[in-house]
């Protein structure tokens, strides 16, 4: 649909090959073409022979992306899961955690769930002819080493860079979700930021309750950019294990604070509109607070933070 906050049209698009061609077709209004062949995966639309609605809704200014694949939201139902974040030497290269994720993997009281590294580019590598023509796209794969070796098959594997996957929040009383893997201060954080922006944007009014295993993670001297969640690189290089690294007394208050910072006032201000209470609880080595923000909605949210 189009809305441009007077009336709204209806939009159909679609790509198909045509005479050996790859064509798409943008259907405005049920009545307006706009079609061409398709050269570049990235493209604005045409000019509209009914250049009144042209100009009212700026479809000449209309970006289109053709995706390849489209990865559907992980389901959070309650219960209590086990994310094991990037399991892989990259991160782990001191080749600590394999003996601690393989336990959590077996054992039956998690529902586990492994995100997998990768990069975005990659489906930009794909010729789209190839694509239609159902040819091989022989892209080179990404070299992400794991030690992992007792992983039950019916664990999911979702390809998830730097942990931007989606959540489908379906629960009602309480998440419960122990995490794993690296790293800490960036992949684990953006995992945890998506579970929540999801059930701030659902109906939910489920509890989460996020659990860190500070002997089964690992973290990186940077963390996310202009958050101040960063460790000093002579800690990381003598160990970066989570466990060690806030160990370090001098670093604890202001690692913890940043990371409150953002789960509570960033999110608490940027979905003012989606809770009538948000409520943060936070406890880590050296550190404790809570925190409840008033906001515009409905829902009384709670959320909670534990490093054991």
């Amino acid at each position: 649909e189009l809305d441009n906050g007077k009336r709204t049209i209806h939009l159909d698009f679609r790509v198909r090959v045509k005479q050996g061609k790859a064509v798409y077709e943008a259907v405005f209004d049920k009545k307006n073409v706009a079609s061409g062949n398709l050269k570049n995966r990235d493209f604005y639309l045409p000019q509209l022979s009914d250049r009144n609605l042209q100009t009212e809704f700026e479809t000449n200014k209309i970006m289109c992306s053709v995706n390849f694949a489209y990865a559907l939201p992980f389901v959070l139902d309650d219960g209590n899961y086990h994310i094991n974040v990037h399991p892989h030497t990259i991160y782990d290269w001191q080749n600590r955690l394999k003996t601690p994720i393989e336990k959590y993997l077996n054992d039956h009281n998690f529902t586990s769930l492994i995100l997998l590294e990768a990069g975005n580019v990659r489906g930009n590598q794909v010729n789209i002819f190839n694509f239609f023509a159902g040819k091989d796209p022989n892209l080179v794969l990404p070299n992400y080493p794991s030690t992992l070796v007792d992983v039950p098959l019916e664990i999911p594997l979702v390809v998830s860079p730097a942990g931007n996957s989606r959540y489908e929040i379906r629960a009602q009383n309480e998440i419960n979700i122990t995490y794993t893997g690296g790293n800490h201060n960036y992949c684990i954080w953006n995992s945890a930021r998506h579970v929540l922006e999801n059930l701030l944007n659902s109906r939910s009014a489920a509890t989460v309750n996020f659990r860190y295993d500070m002997s089964a993670i690992v973290a990186q001297v940077r963390g996310v950019e202009r958050t101040g969640i960063n460790f000093p690189r002579a800690s990381v290089a003598k160990s970066n294990l989570l466990r060690d690294l806030l160990s370090d007394k001098a670093i604890q208050t202001s690692y913890h604070k940043n990371y409150l910072h953002y789960f509570s006032t960033w999110l608490a201000d940027e979905y003012i509109g989606m809770y009538r209470t948000y409520t943060v609880d936070y406890e880590g080595p050296g550190y404790k607070e809570t925190r409840t923000y008033q906001g515009k909605g409905t829902r009384d949210l709670k959320v909670t933070f534990r490093y054991f």
